[in-house]
């Protein structure tokens, strides 16, 4: 035992240590793996519950079974522990399009694989590289730059996503309002408009056929929208389910509602335009002190500056 202490206590990271330590690491982590998908694809009770399936539902491809059957015998490696940040996680994957089941573990194990990638970069770096600055640095670095950049990516896609839903409320809201004025339902104004938009704005469309496949399953029709809300995360749309919902209540006509809701719609998207135009005088403020005014500066007291300092140095 004091021979162990007294090797940890006279330990010290060399290229040589380093290297055992990746070599030991990935050692470890490859025969966790193998274990865990073999001992998952084994299993008496999935296998059973498989057979159940394929009897009710057409038969899926062996390869995305056998991924999925990894998948969820390395969910408990990978998965967080905390159950609001999966829930959080599974939301921001709702949002970005990704409704599959395995979605959640696809999200972790990539973040794993993605901190083990800037650990072994890291690594690699501080063993390769003539620094003489603390590999401790770059290690914890390259685990914080792979640990945070799925997130950063997952952030990103949900915003895209979210913004090209909405720039295809305005066009669904106004084929909505002509289908309804023309006497079609609103399932199929709803399925009409969900083809017609299938070319500019997919995304719009697969959750309009969403809602059109729960509105036909015998969902309500607040039910079937709030859903639509919840996977989109676009808040907007709030206002048109509780209009819709209240006209269908009190039996008034679903055209003149979308229609007040389109003219409301406008006017909150005219406003939000304005509210940018405004700002922009004063995000110009700093490039204007920062890169302009010291050039007009230098062009117009520069000469004048030049003329005193030749005058000052004959005196």
């Amino acid at each position: 035992m004091d021979a162990i202490l007294a090797y940890f206590e006279n330990f010290q990271l060399t290229q040589e240590n380093l290297i055992l330590m990746m070599v030991l690491f990935s050692t470890v982590l490859i025969v966790i793996t193998i274990f865990l998908v073999v001992s998952g694809s084994k299993s008496v009770v999935r296998n059973r519950l498989q057979t159940y399936k394929a009897e009710n539902t057409a038969e899926l491809p062996r390869r995305s079974t056998k991924i999925d059957n990894a998948l969820e015998s390395l969910s408990p490696i990978f998965a967080a522990g905390s159950s609001k940040e999966k829930e959080s996680i599974r939301h921001q994957l709702m949002h970005a399009g990704f409704h599959n089941e395995t979605a959640l573990t696809f999200f972790y194990v990539l973040k794993a694989l993605s901190t083990l990638l800037g650990l072994f970069g890291a690594l690699i770096y501080s063993v390769f590289s003539e620094s003489n600055s603390n590999p401790l640095i770059s290690i914890l670095f390259g685990l914080g730059v792979g640990l945070f950049i799925p997130n950063i990516l997952l952030d990103r896609l949900v915003k895209k996503r979210k913004s090209r839903i909405k720039a295809g409320v305005p066009d669904m809201l106004d084929l909505l309002v002509v289908c309804t004025e023309s006497g079609l339902g609103l399932n199929a104004a709803l399925m009409r408009v969900s083809k017609e938009l299938a070319m500019s704005h997919p995304d719009l469309a697969d959750e309009l056929d969403t809602v059109c496949l729960k509105i036909k399953a015998g969902y309500d029709m607040s039910e079937a929208f709030q859903g639509f809300v919840e996977r989109t995360g676009v808040n907007e749309l709030a206002g048109l389910i509780s209009m819709l919902s209240h006209a269908a209540r009190i039996g008034g006509s679903l055209s003149q509602t979308l229609r007040d809701y389109t003219e409301d719609f406008r006017d909150k998207r005219t406003q939000e335009v304005e509210e940018i135009a405004a700002k922009i005088p004063t995000k110009m403020i700093f490039p204007l002190l920062v890169c302009i005014w010291p050039c007009f500066f230098i062009v117009v007291i520069g000469p004048a500056m030049i003329n005193l300092m030749d005058v000052f140095s004959k005196m």
